[in-house]
């Protein structure tokens, strides 16, 4: 955490995506979803952040050729192996949080890969280098996505903006 702070104080453009399962998560979770894009919206409202982007992942997404090889299927599951793939130069990782199922089914007589996500995720991005996937471990430790709204706002306040006359 201290090498995400130390970069969003040096970096000239902070950003956060958020990637969701679905805009209209079971009762409980919605309100929680719409509170955190609502508080990032706020941090970027008052400029801590430079912009903020929500994506729909879906509940899984499959990992077969068809459906990895479409433009939108590919593009996502790039995104989704980004974050996955997070961390190794902080002992950090996201991978738990990111599932991959075989499925399997005797009636068919298919199977297929799936990766799920989790039901929220957040990439910030400084500079447009990714520093930090949440949620995820760091050193044994678990961060939620509502720590690093957290985090940002610890940051932000740290953050002197320099207005010119």
């Amino acid at each position: 955490m201290d090498a995400t702070a130390d970069r969003f104080a040096t970096a000239d453009e902070r950003r956060v995506e958020v990637f969701v399962r679905s805009m209209l998560p079971p009762l409980g979770a919605k309100s929680r979803q719409e509170a955190l894009i609502a508080r990032l919206d706020e941090l970027a409202a008052a400029s801590a952040l430079d912009g903020v982007s929500v994506t729909v992942t879906g509940n899984r997404l499959c990992l077969c050729d068809t459906c990895s090889g479409t433009d939108g299927g590919g593009d996502l599951i790039d995104r989704i192996a980004e974050l996955d793939e997070w961390g190794d130069e902080y002992d950090a990782t996201a991978s738990p949080f990111f599932e991959t199922r075989e499925l399997d089914s005797s009636i068919a007589g298919e199977t297929a890969r799936a990766l799920v996500p989790p039901r929220v995720s957040a990439a910030l991005y400084c500079d447009e280098a990714l520093a930090g996937v949440f949620p995820c471990r760091i050193g044994g430790r678990e961060y939620t996505v509502a720590d690093l709204v957290d985090a940002l706002d610890r940051f932000a306040g740290e953050r002197q903006l320099v207005v010119e006359p």
